[in-house]
């Protein structure tokens, strides 16, 4: 369908984009600042060999051995911080039992606050049985837990998914809970690690309910990857929302995720985030109403008869309008993510384009229908 026919002509997008961001910016900057007052505490377990050090590096860009660990651990079971307030704890250890044995006086009470598990597995090595009852045992506790097989670019191409499966019918675990990764690959195979993206998304949709994953991903070594199960998130509550957050339509509850989004994307980035910029990064994202995906969106809503005589109006929630309010909200959280990342150096024709492709790819991914 070509998007270069005119829209029908809709109230001031500017106006109507600064009353929103500023009745909810307040309160999303409120909500940032509180999520990053908690504590939040990460096991990584597994053998020596497992490459626990390279998954604390991979996701934190932290040398585990140059820093130093709280007191009340020990040579075998180490707790160290991540960020400077040591809102963020990592406990690396051999395994469960090592860790509930050995662990004393401050560190006891980080494990006794543990909120998840990452529990690494040599694939070159193979899954034992002490690695069987070590998940057996941190499984007990509720906690959650994810298995990494990592080293898995170790194993021959051929031999991998026979591999992977019968490793997990050993270690006894659900296939959700586990994720193939190779933190510290070889060069020739991979030059960056494989599998984090996929770890971040993991934890991050495990730590939400706590309100904890905005902590998480601030701390993030790959500032990109940490975002993306944030705007996926808020794209997949935009759908729920099921406004239709284009110019004109009543975007309220939609307009409140957006700005939400952005707040937690720019401290993912460690950079404040005000309602002017907020607003540009809106405002110049939807600025295109007769052409790109905002000039598909309206032209689809008025040929479904949402948008009777070129005149917005309220939207019930349907299919197409759930389709129209992830995609957009996934293509502004995506053209924020390229802000940030050009600390605010992109014009809005440029943030535009991003808008654009971010968002049409998003609905031909998980809207193809529409």
């Amino acid at each position: 369908m070509s998007t270069d026919e005119p829209a029908p002509q809709l109230p001031d997008l500017k106006s109507q984009v600064m009353t929103q961001v500023a009745e909810r910016w307040e309160l999303a900057a409120s909500e940032a600042r509180a999520s990053l007052d908690k504590t939040l505490a990460v096991a990584f377990l597994g053998s020596a060999s497992s490459g626990k050090d390279a998954a604390i590096k991979a996701l934190f860009g932290l040398d585990f051995g140059q820093v130093d660990p709280i007191p009340g651990s020990t040579d075998r079971a180490r707790v160290a911080p991540v960020d400077p307030d040591h809102h963020l704890l990592v406990i690396n250890a051999p395994g469960f039992g090592d860790l509930r044995s050995e662990v004393a006086e401050r560190a006891e009470e980080v494990l006794d606050a543990l909120d998840l598990a990452v529990y690494v597995v040599n694939c070159d090595g193979g899954a034992t049985i002490d690695e069987r009852r070590d998940l057996d045992r941190i499984r007990q506790l509720g906690r959650p837990t994810l298995v990494c097989l990592n080293k898995i670019d170790l194993i021959r191409p051929e031999d991998r998914p026979t591999f992977i499966r019968s490793t997990i019918v050993q270690l006894g675990v659900p296939e959700h809970m586990v994720i193939v990764t190779a933190f510290d690959p070889m060069p020739a195979l991979s030059q960056t690690p494989i599998g984090v993206p996929k770890v971040i998304s993991w934890i991050h949709k495990k730590l939400s309910d706590s309100g904890k994953a905005l902590l998480f991903a601030k701390n993030l070594r790959n500032k990109s990857a940490a975002c993306e199960p944030a705007i996926r998130d808020a794209a997949q509550r935009a759908a729920v929302a099921g406004a239709i957050p284009i110019p004109g339509a009543d975007a309220t509850a939609v307009m409140a995720i957006q700005v939400s989004m952005i707040t937690e994307l720019a401290t993912i980035f460690d950079r404040q985030m005000d309602q002017e910029l907020i607003l540009f990064v809106i405002a110049e994202a939807l600025a295109g109403s007769s052409r790109g995906f905002v000039g598909w969106a309206v032209k689809a809503l008025k040929t479904a008869g949402w948008i009777p005589g070129g005149q917005a109006m309220t939207l019930a929630t349907s299919a197409l309008g759930a389709t129209v309010a992830s995609a957009t909200t996934y293509g502004i959280g995506k053209a924020a993510v390229a802000f940030l990342q050009r600390d605010g150096k992109i014009t809005g024709a440029e943030l535009r384009d991003v808008f654009d492709a971010e968002a049409h790819q998003y609905r031909q991914q998980v809207h193809p229908s529409h």
